[in-house]
């Protein structure tokens, strides 16, 4: 596992990124200029998008926090309370007799994607919680943790890194199959 510390600032820096990138996505910026239309030629992107590190990083939260179940639709539910137990123990308890890593909670889920996604006021949010500042700051730690270990893991830290590789790799052109038998 990587140092705590190391994640944190991983976390930090992505997330600005994310800001920025998120406020870049929902702003509307005009795409065709009517007075000079030569200077703006198409051009195929082949590095990631803005939008896609948008997402990425959306994404990346939602694996580290534990969003893999999904409902019968197929949205992403929390996880029901009780869901965890295993014979008078929950499978937190469970999971580290064995060493493994602890289930994560939904409210940390919540948590990432109302405040760090949504943007929302962190008294608004401690409020729409109902947690303390004590626990906000607790949860908030684990949060960039868990959160900027998993960005490292998936690459989108460092940045540069990021946007340097192809959104895509270009598909290989076919070679039709010789006519020539012989």
């Amino acid at each position: 596992m990587r140092a705590r510390a190391a994640c944190n600032d991983a976390f930090l820096i992505c997330h600005e990124i994310y800001r920025a990138a998120r406020d870049l996505v929902n702003s509307r910026i005009a795409t065709t200029q009517l007075t000079s239309p030569s200077k703006f030629l198409w051009r195929p992107d082949l590095r990631p998008r803005l939008v896609e590190y948008v997402a990425d990083f959306a994404r990346a939260g939602e694996r580290a926090l534990g969003a893999g179940r999904t409902g019968s639709g197929g949205e992403i539910t929390a996880p029901r309370r009780g869901a965890w137990a295993s014979g008078g123990r929950a499978v937190e308890e469970v999971h580290a007799a064995f060493g493994a890593k602890k289930v994560p909670r939904a409210s940390r889920l919540i948590l990432f994607r109302m405040y760090y996604l949504g943007g929302a006021e962190y008294q608004a949010a401690r409020r729409v919680l109902g947690i303390s500042e004590r626990t906000w700051s607790d949860w908030a730690e684990e949060i960039r943790w868990r959160v900027g270990d998993e960005l490292i893991r998936a690459g989108m830290y460092p940045p540069a890194r990021y946007f340097k590789q192809p959104s895509s790799e270009p598909a290989a052109v076919a070679t039709p199959p010789s006519t020539n038998d012989g």
